[in-house]
């Protein structure tokens, strides 16, 4: 297996979850106490905020993650997954998107928009929006279908699910982002599930082609994700929820891995990984444009970019020392 297995499934999932732009403005804690781990007050503001909420029908997403990899050259100076946009969902209808996603490896930047449109998934590149195939677009789009909370449907598009991830929340106190009052909890993560969501994410990619074109592994399977699973030496999250409206306004994790002897051998001789992300909402329930290329492309033209991608990227792995 490749060394750049264990770095892949960290990074793309978050990814995800609406990464992009410029952290949120610290908050300001109110001095409560920490509030006991799973207690009934913390599971439901997580249930309120992942739930059916239909104020959670619009805004802008962006956030960023950064992966520090020791043990493995290809990685020596890090990785990091972007991505920003805005959605929407109109009433009766499945909720809309259109994001930059990017991902930094090796000094290269790998850009392109996905679209969320109609019934269709299609990936922009440039003025150009190409459709993705009814097949690969349809698993994309299952969270999406009959979605009550718009935003936790966007962000399972990227299998990104934080109440599935989320392990003993407990209530931290309330604050203020950006001036708008909210309820900071926090908690661990259950990793099992974390890499699970991680390895459906990498295999959306790979019918994509956007793990061959970046020189990446094209599967995480159960060998590997249970690796990473008992390497994890510490995970946890912080989610900010509106105080009335209880929409996601940030949502940051931490994560930090160190591999056995043998663990090393099975992720290609990676020693140790951090990751850190955050994740925020802005500009909820503003009216909202979500706009597809007027050009459209073929997928078969696709191809042909994707094919030359993939070429240069192999040819510079080969020559990498």
């Amino acid at each position: 297996m490749k060394a750049s297995v264990s770095a892949l499934s960290v990074a793309l999932v978050v990814a995800i979850a609406g990464c992009g732009g410029d952290s949120p403005s610290g908050g300001t804690s109110s001095g409560k106490q920490v509030g006991a781990a799973n207690a009934p007050e913390a599971r439901k503001l997580i249930k309120q905020t992942f739930g059916a909420n239909p104020r959670a029908k619009s805004g802008l997403l962006s956030g960023r993650i950064d992966i520090a990899i020791k043990g493995a050259p290809l990685f020596r100076k890090g990785v990091a997954v972007t991505m920003s946009g805005p959605f929407r969902q109109d009433k009766g209808r499945d909720p809309v998107g259109n994001f930059s996603v990017g991902l930094e490896l090796k000094d290269k930047i790998y850009g392109a928009d996905l679209i969320l449109i109609g019934n269709e998934v299609l990936i922009g590149l440039g003025s150009t929006a190409y459709l993705v195939p009814a097949d690969i677009g349809a698993n994309m789009r299952r969270p999406l279908r009959g979605a009550d909370n718009a935003l936790t449907g966007v962000l399972g598009v990227f299998r990104v699910n934080p109440d599935r991830w989320a392990k003993n929340p407990r209530i931290v106190g309330n604050e203020k982002i950006a001036g708008e009052d909210v309820v900071h909890a926090s908690a661990a993560i259950h990793t099992n599930r974390f890499f699970l969501d991680v390895a459906k994410l990498v295999n959306i990619l790979t019918s994509l082609r956007f793990t061959e074109v970046a020189g990446l592994p094209l599967a995480v399977d159960a060998k590997a994700r249970a690796a990473l699973s008992r390497s994890v030496t510490s995970a946890t999250g912080d989610l900010y929820s509106g105080a009335e409206d209880h929409v996601m306004r940030r949502a940051a994790f931490k994560m930090a891995m160190k591999m056995s002897a043998k663990d090393r051998k099975i992720l290609g001789g990676i020693s140790s990984i951090k990751v850190s992300g955050d994740v925020t909402t802005i500009d909820v329930g503003s009216p909202t444009q979500i706009e597809a290329p007027t050009t459209r492309g073929s997928y078969a033209e696709l191809q042909v970019s994707l094919d030359a991608l993939s070429e240069a990227a192999q040819q510079e792995a080969q020559e990498s020392p």
